[in-house]
This record gives C-alpha cells, sequence and structure tokens, in this order.
C-alpha cells in the first residue's frame, strides 16, 4: 500500500542531511523533487526550502527491501531522522 507523508520546519540543511542518511540507506535523492525507485523503495518527493515543506507521495516499499522493512518502518525510520533536525511530521 502506498503512503504519503509530509514534513514541515524543514529547512536546506536539514533537508541536504535527511538527503545524505537516505543515501546511506540506498535512496538518493537528486534536487528538490522528483522520484526515486531504488533497492525496493519507490516514491515521489517534492521539497519547498522557502516553505520548508517536504512531502513523500506514493511512498512503496516491495522486494528486496521489503525483506528488511516495511512501508511504515521506513516512515518511522524517516520521521526520526526529520525529529532530529528540527522537522516535524504533519497530521
Amino acid at each position: 500500500m502506498a503512503k504519503s507523508v509530509q514534513y514541515t520546519n524543514i529547512n536546506p540543511e536539514a533537508f541536504n542531511a535527511l538527503k545524505e542518511k537516505l543515501k546511506q540507506m540506498g535512496l538518493t535523492l537528486q534536487g528538490n523533487n522528483g522520484s526515486f525507485s531504488e533497492k525496493g523503495v519507490s516514491g515521489k518527493y517534492t521539497y519547498n526550502p522557502e516553505a520548508q515543506i517536504l512531502a513523500i507521495d506514493d511512498l512503496q516499499v516491495g522486494f528486496p527491501a521489503s525483506m528488511m522493512l516495511s512501508s511504515d518502518s521506513l516512515e518511522q525510520r524517516m520521521t526520526e531522522m526529520v525529529r532530529q533536525h528540527g522537522g516535524q511530521p504533519t497530521a
């Protein structure tokens, strides 16, 4: 099942730090918007640096990533990374 998440208070430094951490997990985000599909994880993202909002849509976890995590656990990891940099998930 695809998930959508949105985070606020994401300044450009926090977005770059998040991109680096996601890169360590095998996900590459290039630029402020686009899509990714690597190692069984896919989705679309849009980052608005002026509004400091990051939206991730159609987040899905398939094989082989599904052997180690679910879309819920990936969302939890991303939320923790965002919180470490002062961001917050929106309800």
